[in-house]
């Protein structure tokens, strides 16, 4: 259909009688029409040409008129998309396309001439316009409020039996739902009520059905080029047909496109769209429409999975916005209007944006709905989750969110927000203080300690550092975020005591035993079995702190950033020793001395760092694979289990081709079941799983040890970190533990050099100072090896552009 440049007549948006009367006199004279703002805009519209600008007057109250539906394919009407994307469209309606909605729209809600209607919408809308036509065709009478939708007014009208019939979209019924006594027992006179296309969850349309229970409701599914293409009989369907947005009807058809979009066909599809151009299809050779609607067919229902180009993609997991918002309002109070949209997220590809008209001291109650929302979809969004106030939601003119300006807002109250940062190396706050402990990341409110990456070593210094200036931290701080922190330091009060993790005590105990054994200071057991207990702390540390993030991010730089901060230190040491003995040997600086006869290595070797490394990369190179991810994510207990009964497997099948009793067993493989018992001991969060994984750990300890010291101070290890999460100590006794614990690399890499030193100066073996050397000079190079890294990393970094 070619109708060149059309000519028509511009009408002027008012939701008033006298508006609808003159759409119907230019529908009778067939005469093309297009609704404006004003006489202005009706000059700037492309591809029309405006005979006259009708401004009608300003009228409310009953419409009583009758008018036929009109079937003719002649153009009737130029309606522009709401532009919730982009700028409107221009889609060129015929009366075919109107009069075929309306004679559905009558015959799926049973329609007669007794109908008595109150237009909650407004009549410029396009639903709005849609309801005086069918009220109009079938002899009934329409009422229009005078001050919009008044609840208080609705209830009366009903229970006076004035109206009888209720048009609305979900925004007003949530209104009502908020307050039901509003209605209360005259909800029962309602016969008819159509429900517009917003979304509703099975939960809301349930709570219609129960306030309206005599009423025949039907909510529809369509957009402004295909109206009402799908209908959905509310007090008739099925509690699984409720999530739908209903079926198609008479010549309407419902299809899927190959990625899963919406697509349309039928009497009620706009052929064409309307620019300076000219006109354009808008369907295909066979009549369909492809819409941007995301969707999936069951039993001949459509159900709606939200917009493709509002579809949130957060670190591989999809949130469908409109699903989102229905799980978080849940959980709030009536009447919060709230909206989802998403923003770019460096880590996550996408971020998760949750924009709320209110005043910013509501946002924290928002982002904890939208946390838990977000859990029970199975997601973390950590960082990437954002609460945005405003004083009201940007909407199109039909009332509809529009997300991208939301995005577009978000993003420049980031660019022209004030710097907050302080100078370089001041504590001011507590972002000052996690900017400080991650260098080179860029620390916002909304981050934590688990979404930066931090692991076991960075968890000791950060709580030594933010309890020296702020107080005691409070449980589980480490999933906080900088927001939350902030807000425990202003609240706290000074304390002279510190809870002391023990998995911060363990790791200190059992360094110190293993450098007393090396010194001869003290033989905690002739077994041996700290550095087995040490590596299930390290797998321990990986499934608690790290993995986390790498299941809500998909990337595990978190563990490649755990490498890097023990292989430098030890890279370099053993570069520094290499010199000063002038003994080369290239397996220490790459790590791998661990694989060659002790007896053929010359020089220094730190064997545990080492297959500590190797077995970090490994892990790292585990969780890159999605699959596994998505089964930690999905079950952690049973996925844990499942890599520990791998990896105990893997050793028993290489030591039986391969023994590793010529170094030792210092070998990645023969402690990694350490490493993955540790994991299933972090998975352990309620009594049942802690005795358990207490249990799994007897049995192996006993099995590896026997009745032997080691086995006794291992198991006892464990039953101190399932079972005792936290100590209360006197700060200082914290300080002195975690500067110990926190230094346990260092002191490891040192110890062998405070050995030899002391021999050398006091020409005698002096077991307990060369340990106390030891454990001073790895507390100094652990603060020095941190400070070097704040100033010489940070900038480096910082000029590196985020992936």
């Amino acid at each position: 259909m070619d109708f060149g440049k059309l000519q028509a007549t511009a009408v002027v948006r008012r939701n008033s009688i006298a508006f609808v009367e003159q759409l119907f006199a230019l529908y009778a004279a067939r005469r093309p029409l297009v609704l404006v703002s004003g006489a202005a805009q009706a000059d700037q519209l492309p591809g029309l040409q405006i005979d006259r600008t009708i401004d009608p007057g300003d009228r409310t109250g009953w419409f009583t008129a009758q008018h036929p539906v009109i079937l003719d394919d002649l153009p009737a009407q130029v309606s522009y998309t709401s532009g919730t994307e982009g700028l409107p469209k221009g889609i060129l309606l015929t009366y075919r396309n109107l009069g075929y909605t309306t004679e559905r729209i009558i015959d799926v809600m049973q329609m007669t001439s007794e109908i008595r209607e109150y237009v909650g919408v407004p009549a410029t809308f396009s639903f709005g316009m849609a309801r005086y036509r069918a009220v109009s065709a079938v002899g009934g009478r329409a009422y229009m409020p005078p001050r919009g939708f008044d609840p208080m007014e609705l209830a009366r009208m009903l229970a006076a039996g004035e109206v009888n019939a209720l048009s609305a979209v979900p925004t007003l019924l949530r209104i009502l739902l908020a307050d039901p006594a509003i209605i209360g027992n005259a909800g029962k006179a309602l016969r008819w009520l159509e429900i517009g296309s917003q979304a509703m969850t099975a939960d809301e349309k349930r709570q219609v059905r129960a306030m309206f229970p005599k009423a025949r409701i039907v909510q529809h599914y369509g957009l402004t080029e295909a109206s009402r293409s799908t209908f959905l009989v509310i007090s008739e369907a099925t509690d699984a047909q409720l999530d739908s947005v209903g079926r198609p009807v008479g010549q309407g058809e419902v299809a899927l496109s190959a990625d899963g979009r919406i697509r349309i066909r039928g009497p009620q599809v706009a052929r064409s769209r309307i620019d300076a151009d000219g006109l354009h299809d808008l369907t295909d050779a066979e009549g369909w429409l492809q819409t941007n609607d995301l969707g999936h067919l069951q039993d001949g229902y459509l159900f709606f999975d939200g917009r493709a180009d509002d579809l949130i993609n957060c670190g591989g997991q999809k949130v469908v916005p409109d699903q989102l918002e229905d799980r978080i309002r849940a959980r709030l109070k009536p009447g919060l209007q709230i909206a989802v949209a998403k923003v770019p997220d460096a880590q996550r590809g996408d971020g998760i944006l949750v924009a709320l008209a209110g005043t910013s001291d509501q946002s924290a109650q928002v982002k904890e709905a939208a946390t838990a929302a977000l859990a029970e979809m199975g997601i973390a969004a950590g960082s990437a989750l954002h609460v945005m106030a405003l004083d009201a939601l940007p909407v199109t003119g039909t009332g509809k969110v529009q997300r991208r300006v939301l995005a577009e807002q978000f993003a420049l109250r980031k660019v022209t927000s004030p710097p907050t940062a302080p100078a370089r190396g001041e504590i001011t706050d507590v972002r000052s203080l996690f900017t400080r402990e991650f260098p080179g990341q860029d620390v916002s409110p909304d981050d934590s300690f688990d979404s930066l990456g931090g692991d076991s070593l960075h968890y000791i210094q950060f709580s030594l550092a933010y309890e020296s200036r702020f107080g005691q931290l409070p449980d589980d701080w480490e999933k906080l975020t900088v927001a939350q922190l902030q807000a425990h330091a202003d609240g706290s009060n000074a304390s002279s005591w510190r809870r002391l993790e023990t998995a911060t005590l363990t790791r200190a105990f059992f360094m110190i035993c293993i450098v007393a054994l090396h010194t001869e200071a003290f033989v905690y057991s002739p077994n041996w079995g700290a550095a087995y207990f040490l590596v299930m702390l390290a797998g321990y540390s990986v499934a608690r702190f790290q993995l986390p993030e790498i299941i809500r991010s998909g990337s595990t730089r978190t563990l490649w950033g755990t490498i890097r901060y023990v292989a430098i230190p030890t890279i370099l040491i053993g570069v520094f020793l290499e010199l000063a003995t002038r003994k080369f040997e290239l397996p220490e600086l790459l790590l791998v001395s661990n694989y060659f006869d002790p007896d053929t290595i010359r020089g220094y070797t730190f064997y545990f760092v080492e297959f500590y490394i190797q077995i970090l990369i490994l892990a790292a190179l585990f969780f890159s694979f999605a699959p596994v991810r998505r089964a930690f994510a999905a079950r952690p207990m049973l996925s844990a289990v499942a890599f520990f009964a791998f990896t105990a497997a893997l050793d028993y099948v290489i030591e039986l081709k391969w023994t590793g009793d010529y170094n030792y067993d210092r070998t990645p493989w023969h402690y990694g079941w350490c490493f993955a018992l540790g994991m299933v001991l972090a998975q352990a969060r309620d009594l049942p799983s802690r005795l358990f994984a207490f249990a799994l750990s007897l049995v192996t300890i006993f099995a590896y040890w026997h009745f032997t010291s080691a086995a006794y101070y291992v198991a006892g290890g464990v039953a101190v970190v399932l079972f005792i999460r936290t100590l209360i100590v006197p700060a200082p006794v914290k300080v002195l533990i975690a500067e110990i614990a926190g230094a346990s690399m260092f002191m490891y890499l040192t110890h062998y050099q405070m050995i030899s030193l002391v021999d050398k100066i006091f020409g005698e073996h002096r077991p307990w100072l060369a340990l106390i050397l030891s454990i001073i000079t790895g507390i100094i190079g652990a603060h020095l090896y941190t400070w070097a890294e704040r100033t010489f990393l940070k900038p480096r970094r910082a000029a590196v552009p985020a992936e």
